[in-house]
């Protein structure tokens, strides 16, 4: 769907072939008080798979230590994080530290033995989330002890189990997903115990160990729920204020922003992507649509390469206005008779394949660009010709995708069905699921929403659809969703937080949020 001139589409042709019969992380990444400052995100949400860190620090004593006085009342670890290995690949750590404030110590003169004691953990980190810049809030965990343990050449320390029963949730990771850290000093029992003898006490000591957070069914779609897959809305042309809106209303942290370029006034309309350059440095990547054909020019001429400088410049400004990860819809609903883009037939879709394979060609090559490509159909469109005769091939497409809407032109016109629709049209996502897996391709779904038509064919306020969408996306592991939150007109409306959809904004903010 695009807000550009032309607004209204999706009357679905009459399927004209069978339908088909023929899936990090990943985590949510969000913005805290709007936009981030200078495109650092900050992650809050559930984990992102599985953090294993290296741990050096110093762990403090009050009152101090010593083998003649009681046990210290309370002690304070702190450190530094470093060698940080996670399950998701789309994370990396650059430097992290860990904090832990234990209500007595786990590690005194006094005893040199003993359970330990409550302890609350909190943990923090900066790196990078499928590439972007990103600090990592803290995690706190209480947990109900810590345990004095040696390890294997005999050296003193304690673990900090997680899932302690007193868990607490401040920021980066579930509590569910649970904590765990081993630390150690440097020292043996019986020779701690002869430094805690010579000494007037110890105020602080060294440690070293290891950290876990996390748990790998945290990433993406393996467990975390679908408010673990990264989330992106449309919520209004080049509006990253009304993004944030969308976020408070939903109990979210969206972090991709759909927007569409120029689609009716011509090349240079399109080329001059005014509308990336309000997303520049507010940390959102962008999932942006981009017009192939933008109100001139044919999927033929385009196959022959005769467009490819228009492109070449479109990379180039991209890049430019700080968009050079972004991901990039070409042509995006091909198959939906609403856009000047549409593939037809087969000689269309053949033309189509071409075409994409000299757009992405073209763009790849611009000096600084990252971009990713995202194929994406309507899944409520039937044609002539199969999915995979349009398909450009693997070495130019990062994410299959199709887009969902809650309407239905079937009989009975009931949730149940419409859902049914959903799944085993041609374009569906049953066809959506095996095509990706025969293709060892990401799913994205670009654009999905509940929806109110002029003509009757929206199912309105239906929780059941926002239900199955999220079993769905966790079902198949979805790389990211983006929900499109915007009314197109008084009688064609979409934005889920308008008031329209009450009994569907609850099943979003309690699957989403």
């Amino acid at each position: 769907m695009g807000t550009q001139k032309v607004f209204l589409r999706r009357r679905p042709m009459a399927p004209m072939v069978l339908a088909l019969t023929t899936a990090v992380v990943a985590a949510s990444l969000g913005v805290t008080a709007g936009p981030a400052v200078a495109g650092t995100h900050r992650y809050r949400g559930a984990a992102p798979g599985q953090v294993t860190c290296r741990l050096v620090g110093t762990v403090s004593f009050s009152p101090k230590a010593s083998k003649s006085d009681v046990a210290p009342s309370s002690s304070h670890l702190r450190g530094r994080l470093s060698h940080c290995a996670a399950s998701n690949p789309g994370v990396s750590i650059s430097s992290g530290r860990v904090t832990e404030q234990f209500s007595a110590s786990p590690l005194n003169c006094a005893t040199l033995s003993g359970t330990g004691a409550r302890a609350t953990l909190s943990v923090s980190w900066k790196g990078a989330l499928f590439g972007l810049k990103a600090a990592y809030s803290d995690t706190t965990e209480a947990t109900s002890r810590s345990q004095v343990v040696t390890n294997a050449n005999g050296d003193e320390g304690f673990a900090i189990p997680g899932g302690g029963g007193f868990a607490l949730t401040a920021g980066s990771f579930a509590s569910s997903s649970g904590s765990a850290a081993s630390v150690y000093t440097t020292m043996t029992r019986s020779v701690l115990a002869v430094v805690c003898g010579r000494q007037q006490g110890v105020r602080r000591m060294s440690v070293a160990g290891t950290i876990t957070v996390g748990s790998p069914s945290n990433q993406g779609g393996g467990g975390g729920g679908a408010s673990a897959i990264p989330l992106g809305d449309y919520a209004g042309t080049d509006d990253p204020q009304d993004l944030v809106g969308f976020g408070a209303a939903t109990g979210t942290d969206p972090t991709y922003a759909v927007d569409y370029l120029d689609k009716t006034d011509g090349w240079s309309a399109m080329d001059d992507a005014s509308i990336a350059q309000g997303w520049k440095g507010t940390g959102y990547r962008l999932v942006l649509g981009i017009p192939i054909l933008p109100g001139t020019g044919t999927l033929a001429e385009g196959a022959t390469g005769a467009y490819n400088g228009y492109f070449a410049t479109l990379a180039r400004n991209l890049v430019s206005d700080g968009e050079a990860n972004a991901i990039l819809r070409l042509g995006w609903e091909f198959n939906g008779s609403w856009y000047p883009w549409y593939v037809a037939d087969a000689t269309d879709a053949a033309n189509f394949v071409r075409f994409w394979q000299q757009i992405v060609t073209t763009m790849r090559a611009a000096s600084g660009q990252q971009f990713k490509f995202l194929w994406n159909a309507s899944a409520d469109t039937g044609t002539s010709y199969t999915p995979a005769q349009a398909y450009p091939g693997n070495a130019y497409v990062d994410y299959v995708g199709t887009d969902v809407y809650d309407e239905f032109w079937g009989s009975p016109f009931t949730p149940a069905a419409s859902w049914s629709s959903e799944l085993t049209q041609q374009w569906g996502l049953n066809w959506l699921a095996s095509f990706a897996a025969a293709h060892g391709k990401p799913i994205a779904i670009p654009e999905w929403s509940v929806s109110v038509r002029d003509d009757g064919h929206g199912l309105g306020d239906d929780p059941s659809f926002i239900d199955n969408m999220a079993a769905w996306f966790v079902a198949h592991q979805v790389a990211f969703d983006c929900i499109f939150s915007f009314d197109i007109s008084g009688s064609n409306r979409y934005d889920i937080t308008d008031g329209t959809f009450p009994a569907s904004l609850a099943a979003f903010r309690a699957a989403f949020g």
